[in-house]
């Protein structure tokens, strides 16, 4: 590993589930912690290998949609106007049979094809922080009220305020399950080029 972590921007220790989960709370900001979201009783595969070296892609316990790795085509694009990011595809991926979560390839985003499809329920979104252009390399920037947008083929846009961004150990694999409301689940490594944690930011559609 490199460097050491950022102990400063930690505000809190929770202990949730037997995992621990470092959370950020910045009230300042207009930051909130969604808590315990409303969460559809459903099995969650645990991580593989927790302590990953970094840049190692997040490691997941063999599930079904190992053959997601295939297919090529954009499923939606994805644009983030605080942190310059417009219109970058997203694919669908699973998991290897060894247990890696198979990570599209360059400046794209890739959704975890065992998580709920876009639009409906907790829809995980992961991107690279240090590696092939970095998308979510500012992840952690991102604060509440935070504009994200994702577009389905020829559709409109469909925009989402961001609500929440925590940080948390590798382990936290709550953030996959499945919940009762639309949600986009957007994560990537942290610190750069350390990648001992998880930076996670909730968004939710936007009312009209």
């Amino acid at each position: 590993m490199m460097g050491g972590m950022r102990r400063n921007l930690i505000a809190g220790l929770l202990i949730t589930g037997g995992l621990a989960l470092m959370a950020t709370a910045l009230p300042a900001s207009g930051l909130v912690h969604l808590g315990s979201p409303a969460v559809v009783t459903q099995a969650v595969p645990a991580l593989a290998d927790p302590l990953s070296p970094p840049h190692q892609h997040p490691k997941f316990l063999p599930g079904t949609n190992a053959a997601a790795a295939g297919p090529s085509q954009v499923v939606a694009y994805l644009s983030i106007p605080r942190l310059g990011i417009k219109n970058a595809p997203i694919f669908d991926r699973g998991v290897d049979s060894g247990g890696n979560m198979l990570i599209a390839k360059g400046y794209a985003v890739t959704h975890y094809a065992d998580s709920s499809p876009i639009g409906s329920g907790n829809a995980v979104l992961y991107g690279h922080d240090d590696i092939e252009g970095s998308v979510f390399g500012r992840l952690q920037d991102l604060k509440a009220g935070d504009e994200i947008q994702v577009a389905r083929a020829s559709e409109s846009p469909v925009a989402y305020h961001v609500t929440a961004r925590t940080i948390v150990a590798p382990t936290a694999v709550e953030i996959l399950k499945p919940t009762n409301d639309v949600r986009l689940t957007l994560f990537t490594c942290w610190p750069n080029w350390v990648d001992t944690k998880r930076v996670v930011v909730t968004a939710v559609p936007a009312t009209t």
